[in-house]
């Protein structure tokens, strides 16, 4: 293993991807604050009653329950939402893999034990610093 002049570098670039990681975490927590009380009401329309709920003046009987379940806008939400659940556990699941990763890492350069697996799966060839996969 040789040393890297770019060590420098990719720190600095893990910490700009961290800092954008952070300030988009803070807006998904926002939307999902915004998401609670819209995923059970139909969507909002220019044409809508003097309430906001989003109803329309209806002719016939009402089916709010209906209404709600078959809207279009909060179908819409509620898909994001479950989306970004599957794609959060992605990234969780990345972000935790790095940093379990980088521990290992510094465990072995700080001499506690060297029986650890290499960092990325691969085994190093002692005797000449050669990852092997």
């Amino acid at each position: 293993m040789t040393y890297s002049p770019d060590h420098a570098k990719q720190a600095n670039r893990m910490v700009e991807l961290l800092d954008i990681i952070d300030q988009a975490a803070v807006e998904v927590r926002q939307f999902i604050s915004a998401y609670g009380d819209a995923v059970t009401m139909p969507g909002r329309r220019p044409d809508v009653d003097a309430d906001g709920t989003g109803r329309q003046a209806t002719h016939g009987p009402s089916r709010p329950t209906e209404a709600t379940a078959l809207d279009e806008p909060r179908q819409a939400l509620q898909a994001e939402l479950n989306s970004g659940a599957r794609w959060l556990a992605y990234a969780a699941a990345a972000v935790s893999g790095v940093s379990a990763s980088m521990d290992r890492a510094l465990s072995r350069w700080e001499g506690e034990d060297a029986s650890l697996p290499h960092p990325g799966g691969a085994e190093v060839d002692h005797h000449n610093g050669a990852a092997r996969h």
